[in-house]
């Protein structure tokens, strides 16, 4: 756990390899900061000043209950929910077979159909509920990690956290994202407080819940590996070999449980497999599209620094080639991203840059300036920054192109970031809550999806 005097560097922004120690930064907001930018102190004791746990939790179940009345005034399945109802209703019936459109383990299914026959009753209304009662565990899950960091506004984080606008709506439908996030943050959450068999166990429900979540677990495993060990010149490779193997053999076990299942089912999705197999880096684009989108604070309050790094050839240059890289790697050709499927927002994203080559063009500055934001951002802890390329392999992995699948991306870096000025962080849950209803009414109303 961070020292109370140590919990101030996490409002650093740094610019690693990009800027040496003598370079002079001021502070975004305009007060002086001396070398990049220093958000609020944060002091003992308080890591949730304003937002005590009875207020973040008003918050929370407020928005539960507005969202589960809206979306249980829609009476008939929206978007996939019905390939996932229908799974449920089959268990729920004695018939354990995988639907062909299933292409995950359908554990969260068989709970769902075990609920039903407990309480006698059927129905998609129940479904959701239950949906919606797990789905709260994940605020719970960020809570604990924001008291682990003593963050000054701990509580405000977690309250962005439920009302991220591509979560919020999900959390009222029969679908796996909220309840597979849960188990994925947990998973690192358990790993940082040394309960290691603990991660194993919530890491083997992550990925029962979606195989994908395997990389979570991977990461999980390095952060125990790492521990109390910082990257650079002399780095104790054997205690960290000694870290994995000794204290993290359970998320060992269950990575290779995961080898064993994709081995034995010939790849990851159980179904729909001709479509769910292979890779797409397009996803790695949008993942930063989005990312610079639902973090625009974050990356206001960067511009000062980022204006200064653009100073620089060397990143310009680098900037340079991954536009050519961008440029030449940039593909929508899945068949469920396609023209005649833009009910779904992503796809309607997706389809001005892949019809006009100017817009494709426009793109890549949210992308690059996603980028310098991550690079400019300072991490709480050295180990952390391993969560970058699990966050690009976790979206390159999927050939489908789609946002939810970076959700537990989003979240860790929603609640491992550098806190920014109070009434940025308040902006930041204004622009969520904002979002979240566009969504959420677009959503209850079959206007679109996400």
């Amino acid at each position: 756990m961070l020292a109370p005097n140590d919990v101030g560097m996490v409002g650093f922004w740094s610019t690693g390899a990009w800027m040496s120690e003598s370079e002079d930064w001021s502070d975004p907001l305009g007060k002086p900061a001396g070398r990049g930018y220093l958000p609020s102190q944060t002091k003992a004791g308080c890591g949730l000043q304003g937002w005590t746990p009875w207020v973040t939790g008003l918050f929370i179940l407020l928005g539960a209950a507005f969202g589960y009345a809206l979306i249980a005034t829609q009476k008939h399945l929206i978007s996939d929910e019905g390939f996932h109802a229908f799974q449920v209703w089959a268990i729920y019936t004695g018939d354990f077979s995988i639907l062909p459109n299933i292409t995950m383990i359908p554990s969260y299914h068989a709970v769902l159909a075990a609920v039903a026959r407990v309480t006698g009753v059927y129905s998609d209304l129940l479904s959701r509920f239950v949906t919606l009662a797990g789905s709260l565990s994940l605020p719970y899950v960020a809570y604990c990690m924001v008291r682990r960091q003593a963050l000054l506004n701990g509580g405000l984080r977690v309250v962005q956290l439920f009302y991220f606008p591509l979560l919020f709506p999900l959390c009222f439908l029969i679908f796996t994202d909220a309840w597979t996030a849960a188990a994925s943050l947990a998973t690192c959450l358990l790993v940082l407080r040394g309960r290691g068999r603990l991660a194993g166990v919530a890491g083997l429900l992550a990925i029962l819940l979606r195989q994908d979540a395997a990389v979570w677990v991977g990461l999980a495993w390095v952060l125990l590996s790492l521990e109390g060990l910082e990257l650079g010149q002399g780095f104790d490779w054997r205690r960290a070999l000694r870290n994995g193997v000794v204290r993290g053999w359970p998320l060992l076990a269950v990575l290779l449980l995961f080898c064993v299942f994709v081995l034995w089912n010939k790849g990851v999705a159980v179904g729909d497999r001709k479509l769910q197999s292979g890779f797409n880096l397009t996803n790695a684009y949008m993942l930063l599209f989005c990312g610079w989108l639902f973090f625009l604070p974050q990356n206001i309050v960067a511009v000062p620094c980022i204006l200064q790094q653009l100073l620089k050839p060397r990143v310009v240059l680098g900037l340079l080639l991954g536009f050519l890289f961008y440029m030449g790697t940039y593909s929508n050709t899945h068949q469920y991203n396609g023209e005649g499927m833009r009910f779904w927002l992503h796809n309607e994203m997706l389809y001005w840059p892949t019809k006009y080559l100017v817009v494709r063009v426009l793109v890549f500055i949210p992308i690059a300036w996603m980028v310098l934001t991550f690079s400019l951002t300072r991490l709480a802890e050295s180990r952390f920054y391993w969560f970058y390329p699990v966050a690009l392999v976790s979206a390159i992995a999927h050939p489908l192109i789609e946002p939810r699948y970076y959700l537990t991306s989003f979240f860790l870096f929603q609640l491992w970031r550098p806190e920014m000025d109070s009434r940025w962080e308040h902006a930041q849950l204004l622009f969520y809550l904002l979002l979240a209803v566009i969504l959420i009414f677009g959503t209850a109303t079959e206007l679109f999806f996400i």
